[in-house]
């Protein structure tokens, strides 16, 4: 008797084998472990290929996943069963291939310019309906010109369908097709040897591909001003001041511009930032935010009033590498937050993060960090929503040689919700296997 596989069975077998290859690779390179340990440390860094001043970086990873909560949901039973599907608890395994490519051109003494992409195609073994991918490029420009001009561009622009939702804790646990440009433009001038000023213009847009997502698409622009001035050899003291304003794209059906979410603000930060070299790197950012809504209510029923903000806001990353093996990075950010166009919900948004990384044995590698964030809402009123965010992760990467790396983590994923529709605890498990030339 003929036996006939259907396309989903065949889509089944393949993601099997696929799978199992992945994995014998990765067993294989595991095993190559046991060679030969060199005498000093390797980092896997790429720039074989060159041309002059030009390094061409390609790569690639392939990662296996347990994730033991793929759509992010508290496994919960309700008496609404639209309600109990939409916080199904399912574990599932993932594989990731991960393509990169990197261009950097190095201007001697003067700064680089870099081209990136870098691609996240993820198959899941029994849901592949859930199938998604990432592409994403970047522009990094750093140039300082010999009369003391200053050009700093930074351009970002990602495809993504992933589950993972957005800053704005929008669709978790659900898969969206939707594209995000990030740029970020500054242009200064050396007044002298320790007195800088800047000019900054910031530009983001989000674009949701499906129509029932309307109330996501929208565009951030500020415009800024800001002098600096060193107090150290490589530490720097700013001040800044920017405008802006967000500009909502589409609206509910039967909606016009009299009464989305937009709104203008304007923001002051002093902090700190480093020059290249210095044991410190990054930026200690912290600010006052004022934010006024263009409509003060979402419909002509005046029911829903929205409330103008103004909080501290801070977005900071320092990294501290007090010797070659051992880096240390960590994060204070707080912004305000929209949750739609048609609504007056909004959440201040408060994070904290800590993370090592610390070469040993000359070619391991661990990584270990820690995460919070709270996420407190102005509605229900009655009780308003707060979350309580905690990411935890940790792993051990081996460099088998310059080219070739191999590793293992875990990564904790938890929200803790007064409102228990909102919570879940997510798990993942993983390994790894890196090739970079």
């Amino acid at each position: 008797m003929d036996c006939l596989l259907t396309q989903s069975d065949t889509e089944r077998i393949l993601a099997m084998k696929t799978k199992e290859i992945i994995i014998t690779c990765m067993i294989a390179a595991l095993v190559m472990v046991i060679a030969p340990m060199q005498s000093q440390a390797q980092t896997q860094q790429g720039g074989h290929i060159r041309f002059g001043n030009l390094a061409i970086i390609p790569g690639i990873a392939l990662d296996g996943v347990y994730d033991d909560n793929i759509y992010m949901g508290n496994g919960k039973q309700y008496t609404d069963s639209a309600t109990t599907r939409r916080e199904l608890k399912e574990s599932d395994w993932i594989t990731h291939a991960k393509p990169s490519l990197l261009l950097s051109y190095t201007l001697p003494e003067r700064g680089s310019v870099n081209l990136g992409y870098q691609g996240d195609y993820a198959f899941y073994d029994k849901n592949n309906s859930n199938n998604w991918k990432n592409n994403q490029g970047s522009l990094l420009v750093d140039y300082q010109a010999p009369g003391g001009l200053i050009l700093g561009v930074g351009e970002r622009f990602t495809a993504s369908e992933d589950p993972y939702g957005s800053a704005d804790q929008y669709a978790i646990g659900r898969t969206t097709k939707r594209w995000t440009n990030d740029a970020k433009t500054k242009l200064g001038y050396n007044i002298m040897a320790n007195l800088r000023s800047f000019v900054y213009y910031n530009n983001y847009k989000q674009q949701y591909n499906d129509i029932a997502d309307y109330s996501q698409d929208y565009t951030d622009s500020e415009l800024g001003l800001g002098m600096e001035s060193r107090f150290l050899p490589k530490t720097w003291g700013f001040i800044r001041y920017h405008y802006g304003q967000r500009r909502y794209n589409t609206n509910a059906p039967g909606q016009g511009d009299d009464y989305n979410s937009n709104s203008k603000w304007h923001r002051a930060n002093v902090g700190l930032t480093w020059d290249p070299g210095a044991k410190l790197s990054g930026e200690v950012s912290l600010g006052y935010l004022w934010r006024k809504y263009d409509h003060e209510y979402t419909s002509a029923t005046q029911m829903a009033k929205r409330d103008d903000k103004k909080t501290w806001v801070a977005e900071t990353t320092v990294t501290f590498m007090p010797t070659a093996m051992t880096m240390l990075t960590m994060t204070l950010n707080r912004a305000i937050r929209d949750t739609a166009s048609d609504t007056n919900e909004q959440f201040t948004d408060t994070g904290i993060g800590l993370n090592l990384q610390q070469t040993f044995l000359t070619k391991f590698t661990l990584n270990a960090g820690v995460g919070y964030s709270k996420n407190e809402y102005n509605l229900p009123v009655a009780n308003a929503r707060t979350d309580d965010n905690y990411l935890a992760n940790i792993g051990l990467d081996y460099n088998i040689r310059e080219w070739l790396g191999v590793g293992i983590g875990y990564y904790l994923n938890r929200k803790n919700s007064n409102i228990d529709t909102n919570e879940f605890t997510d798990n993942k498990f993983m390994i790894s296997l890196k090739v970079l030339f």
